[in-house]
């Protein structure tokens, strides 16, 4: 089963922080969908009590839950046999209860020998037939304040992760803005916004494209669809299995940021006198941003600057052969 794969996949891979085996700081509750109903109810209480032991030690504690609905169903199951009085879809009518008093049990916690530990819970909700409106989606996300919803579709374009930026969210954002602005960039909220904003267009302007194709839309619309490109397959795509990629630090995707937002930038201000969009395209410039991810290094920060450079010289190239 899948217990069996996940003993030996995680017994062979390594740390890259310690270079130990990972089986060294991680602890596997297994719990089987052969396994009895109060067992896999059981299993997630005690996934949540042993990440509290640990983080009352002074330890940060990672909590995945594979999967929340399955638990739901447990629970279910376990009152229909006790002839309780259902709720929606069949669920107890407790279930809300029971999803909080899980997900309250995350936090920071200053504890009594004056350290401080952690538990971060990540709970995986996998509702029948990708449906968010059932009960254990809905209940879930009146306790969590981020959510991350996959996307079949980008699964299939083997786009990973597969994390939908349209119907995901972050209610933590302006709690961390201070952080943000003075430890990564002073305009790193603004730059997400923007590029949210972009990623947003694109995504009504796909439906007309659909339908009518590309080639009727104005050149500013054209833009738009080609940085929302530029920012799926340049930024927001991963590669965990490469050396740069698999781990970026904050400062890096804030700058990476800045150099597409640069870009189009420039491009919309030469749009706007006339330049056509067929004319940019002819630039390698897209393709370059586009694999800035692997070809600047982590700790070589400051070249990202000759990106800038470089289209501010892309710039001038288009005024000065198009005057």
């Amino acid at each position: 089963n899948e217990m069996t794969e996940v003993l030996e996949d995680f017994s062979e891979l390594e740390d890259p922080k310690s270079g130990n085996s990972l089986m060294e700081r991680t602890v596997l509750i297994a719990n089987t969908s052969n396994m009895p109903v109060a067992a896999r109810e059981a299993s997630i209480y005690t996934g949540i009590t042993l990440a509290e032991y640990y983080r009352d030690m002074g330890y940060d504690v990672a909590i995945m839950a594979d999967s929340t609905s399955r638990w739901a169903e447990a629970l279910r199951e376990l009152s229909g046999r006790l002839e309780e009085m259902p709720a929606e879809e069949g669920f107890p009518a407790y279930l809300a209860s029971r999803l909080a008093t899980f997900y309250e049990r995350a936090g920071l916690m200053q504890n009594l020998n004056e350290t401080e530990g952690s538990v971060s819970v990540i709970g995986a909700v996998s509702p029948q037939g990708g449906d968010f409106s059932e009960p254990v989606t809905q209940n879930t996300k009146r306790f969590v304040r981020c959510f991350w919803g996959l996307d079949r579709g980008l699964a299939n374009e083997r786009h990973y992760p597969a994390v939908s930026w349209l119907n995901s969210y972050s209610l933590y954002v302006d709690d961390l803005s201070p952080w943000y602005r003075d430890h990564v960039s002073p305009d790193f909220i603004n730059n997400r916004r923007q590029i949210m904003e972009i990623l947003h267009q694109e995504s009504l302007l796909m439906d007309i494209v659909k339908l009518i194709g590309s080639d009727v839309l104005p050149d500013d619309q054209k833009l738009t669809i080609e940085i929302a490109r530029v920012i799926r397959l340049g930024y927001l795509q991963q590669d965990a299995f490469h050396q740069e990629d698999t781990n970026v630090p904050l400062a890096k995707q804030a700058k990476v940021m800045e150099v597409i937002l640069h870009l189009y930038r420039q491009c919309r201000e030469l749009i706007s006198m006339g330049m056509p969009m067929s004319l940019l395209l002819e630039s390698p410039i897209f393709s370059k941003i586009v694999t800035i991810k692997y070809d600047v290094r982590n700790d070589q920060l400051e070249l990202l600057d000759q990106y800038i450079e470089e289209i501010d010289q892309f710039y001038n190239h288009i005024m000065a052969t198009n005057a």
